[in-house]
C-alpha cells in the first residue's frame, strides 16, 4: 500500500513541476494546481513540500527569479517585458520580488555573473572560440523521464536512475534501434543552489506513454540548435557549459538546451562521447 501511495506521489509531483516550469508567465493559483492533480490545497503544500525541501511558495518564486536570469542571458528586453514573461504585472514588483530573492537588483546580478563566467573561462585557460559545432533541425522528440534533484553527476543518484529508467523501458517495450538517451538540465548551478537543480534522464519513445508513479513524459519541441560534442569525462560538462556560454556565437531562443549520449563507457572516459544542443535562431 504504501508503495502504491508513493508512486502516485511521485507521480503528482511529476505533474506539478512540470506544470509550473510551462506556465511561470502567469498567475499560480495553488487552488488551480491542486485541482489538476487531484487533491486538496493542503494536500499539496505537504506532498509538495516533502519533494522540494522547500514550500512550494518558495519553489515558485524562485523558479520565477532563475528563469528571469535565463531570458537575460539570452534575450535583450526591457524590464516590464522581463516582468511580464515571469508572471508579474509591473516591473517595481518584479525588482522588489528579484532583490528579495538575490540582494541585489536584476541588472546587477546578471552583469556580475557575466564577469564571474568570463573571469572562470580565462583562468581555465580553456575558452571554446573556434571549438567545432554543427547547426541541425530536430523534429518533436517525445520522452519518457526519471527525475533527479541534486548536484549533478553525483554517481550514485544518477547510476540508480539510469539503472530504473533502463528497466522500465525492458519491461514496456519501449527500446528501439532508434531510442535515443537524453539529459535535460533544468538549471543552471551558476544560478541554483547546486542541491536544488532539476536533472531528467530520458529516453525518446515512438509511441504514446501514460505518466506512471516516477516515469514522466514530456516532449521537447522541434527547432534549430548548435550542437558542440564533447569528447571525456562527464565530469567536465560543467566547465563545457560555461565556455560555450561566454563566446557563443549564435543567437539564443527560447527552448530547452539537452544533452544526447552517444557513447558511454565506464572502463574508459575517453570514448565517452556527448552532444550538446543548444537552441538557437
Amino acid at each position: 500500500m504504501r508503495s502504491s501511495t508513493e508512486n502516485i506521489d511521485q507521480e503528482k509531483v511529476n505533474q506539478v513541476i512540470d506544470y509550473i516550469s510551462a506556465n511561470l508567465h502567469q498567475p499560480l493559483q495553488l487552488d488551480v494546481i491542486a485541482e489538476r492533480i487531484c487533491v486538496s490545497r493542503r494536500q499539496l503544500l505537504r506532498i509538495m513540500r516533502s519533494a522540494l525541501d522547500e514550500s512550494l511558495y518558495a519553489y515558485m518564486a524562485r523558479q520565477r527569479m532563475e528563469r528571469a536570469i535565463m531570458y537575460m542571458q539570452t534575450e535583450e528586453m526591457t524590464l516590464a517585458e522581463l516582468a511580464a514573461r515571469v508572471g508579474y504585472d509591473n516591473p517595481q514588483s518584479f525588482s522588489k520580488a528579484f532583490k528579495k530573492q538575490f540582494s541585489i537588483s536584476p541588472k546587477t546580478y546578471i552583469n556580475e555573473l557575466r564577469n564571474r563566467l568570463q573571469k572562470y573561462v580565462k583562468n581555465s585557460g580553456d575558452g571554446c572560440e573556434g571549438l567545432p559545432f554543427e547547426v541541425c533541425e530536430e523534429e518533436d522528440i517525445d520522452l519518457v523521464y526519471i527525475r533527479i534533484i541534486g548536484r549533478y553527476g553525483d554517481e550514485n543518484p544518477y547510476e540508480t536512475a539510469w539503472s530504473n529508467l533502463m528497466k522500465y523501458l525492458n519491461e514496456k517495450q519501449l527500446l528501439t534501434v532508434s531510442t535515443r538517451f537524453i539529459g535535460l538540465s533544468f538549471d543552471d548551478p551558476n544560478v541554483t543552489n547546486p542541491t536544488q537543480c532539476r536533472f531528467y534522464a530520458c529516453a525518446s519513445v515512438n509511441r504514446k506513454v501514460e505518466p506512471a508513479g516516477k516515469f514522466g513524459t514530456i516532449r521537447l519541441r522541434k527547432g534549430k540548435y548548435a550542437v558542440y560534442t564533447l569528447k571525456g569525462k562527464y565530469s567536465s560538462l560543467q566547465e563545457f557549459y560555461n565556455n560555450i556560454s561566454v563566446n557563443f556565437v549564435h543567437t539564443l531562443r527560447y527552448g530547452m538546451a539537452f544533452e544526447e549520449y552517444i557513447h558511454y563507457t565506464k572502463e574508459s572516459n575517453n570514448t565517452t562521447t556527448t552532444k550538446i544542443y543548444i537552441p538557437i535562431k
